[in-house]
């Protein structure tokens, strides 16, 4: 029973970093890693790696936010003009 209870935690472990290892990757490391995985599957990939390699591909085309192909996304330059600098004046 303590072989099992310490596969299971093995296998949570290994599942919470691959999860955190995705997280951290870029756009372009991610989207390898599923050219790597897909790759040998051929036409026999799951549904869910082709949706997320699409996923993917859209982020990398969707731009920084300061251009239109951006579409709603917030521009992480723009400061709204109701907000005051943390500094004050001089």
């Amino acid at each position: 029973m303590a072989a099992l209870e310490s596969a299971v935690v093995a296998l949570i472990v290994a599942v919470c970093i691959l999860c955190s290892t995705w997280q951290l990757l870029s756009a372009r490391l991610r989207l390898r890693a599923l050219e790597a995985v897909l790759a040998p599957l051929g036409s026999l990939a799951p549904g869910f790696l082709i949706r997320l390699r699409q996923r993917t591909l859209a982020r990398m085309s969707a731009g920084c936010g300061a251009c239109p192909a951006a579409g709603d996304k917030v521009n992480a330059a723009f400061r709204p003009s109701n907000r005051t600098p943390a500094a004050p004046r001089r």
